[in-house]
């Protein structure tokens, strides 16, 4: 059936208009459908890394029971070399970490600890292994360890963890005798820990009586606090 002028108008626009554009929109396409098939494709891949990182960090599970250290250093190791970005990588350096501590293998606790600090996708476990690493360095009591700790309290923590900082730099003003400097730290952190407690049950602002009951009668997360205060004079 033949066109009419007006038909075979726009049949000819459309065909310019592909002889101009036709190709870039192609490209266009291909490009887009290729981004969607390269993440579709990583998408896939993290999972199927977090899964293998999944049953590798049980298998750290089972060893950290039997307390094998060079078996969980060697597990840690392995996560963090072939699945760092999990949040596994992270988790195994921190417990591997413990573990090596708590049987005296301080180098092999920094180790771990400076890993996570520096390697880490989790910005929690991240500040976690500072703090930790920080008591590490003021309970060797050297002007070099003391500086080590000093940066690292000095940085910004993850969210919650405000406390825990402020309680960390009155142990580091403590080792070195600066008990003034330390009370000062451990009442911040015991106050951080009341506005912590204030947000979470609604109240505004608590009264005198109140707040001299809480000194006197400590929540399981400022006992500690509580006797490093009353250690120093107390509030």
């Amino acid at each position: 059936m033949d066109l009419d002028l007006e038909e075979q108008e726009q049949l000819a626009k459309l065909k310019a208009f592909w002889q101009d554009y036709g190709r870039w929109l192609a490209i266009g396409v291909a490009i887009a459908l290729l981004g969607f098939a390269i993440y579709w494709g990583f998408q896939k891949y993290q999972a199927k890394q977090a899964l293998v990182a999944s049953n590798t960090y049980e298998i750290l599970l089972q060893q950290l029971t039997k307390n094998d250290l060079p078996a969980v250093l060697g597990t840690a190791k392995k996560i963090q070399s072939e699945y760092s970005g999990t949040a596994y990588a992270g988790m195994a350096g921190l417990l591997a970490a413990n573990l090596a501590y708590s049987v005296s293998d301080k180098d092999a606790a920094i180790a771990q600890l400076e890993w996570v600090a520096n390697s880490s996708k989790s910005e929690s476990f991240v500040t976690i292994a500072k703090l930790r690493l920080s008591l590490i360095y003021i309970d060797q009591k050297t002007p070099e360890s003391f500086a080590l700790a000093d940066k690292l309290l000095s940085g910004k923590v993850a969210s919650g963890f405000e406390a825990l900082q402020f309680e960390r730099r009155g142990d580091w003003y403590w080792a070195q005798d600066k008990t003034a400097d330390a009370k000062k730290s451990y009442i911040a952190a015991w106050n951080t820990l009341s506005d912590e407690r204030l947000k979470t049950s609604g109240v505004k602002e608590l009264d005198p009586a109140l707040k001299k009951l809480q000194q006197q009668n400590p929540g399981p997360d400022q006992r500690l606090l509580k006797v490093k205060i009353d250690s120093l004079g107390g509030f």
